[in-house]
């Protein structure tokens, strides 16, 4: 199983994109909620995966806390 693979899927799924690439990391942007994440490109595992997913969820809720002001 390559989580870093599904990882950039969960990301582009939740709207980010490729902002840039790195030599150790890669850098994903949300355009609607001005948000950015680090990705990892090497010994990405599990709990890196678990990471990113917890980010995508608490960036989506801080934004919906952001909108309702």
């Amino acid at each position: 199983m390559n989580y870093r693979r599904m990882a950039v899927k969960e990301l582009e799924k939740n709207g980010y994109s490729l902002k840039r690439n790195g030599a150790k990391h890669d850098i994903y942007f949300n355009q609607t909620t001005r948000t950015m994440i680090t990705l990892k490109r090497h010994d990405f595992d599990k709990n890196d995966y678990r990471y990113i997913k917890k980010e995508i969820k608490q960036n989506c809720i801080d934004q919906n806390r952001i909108a309702r002001r």
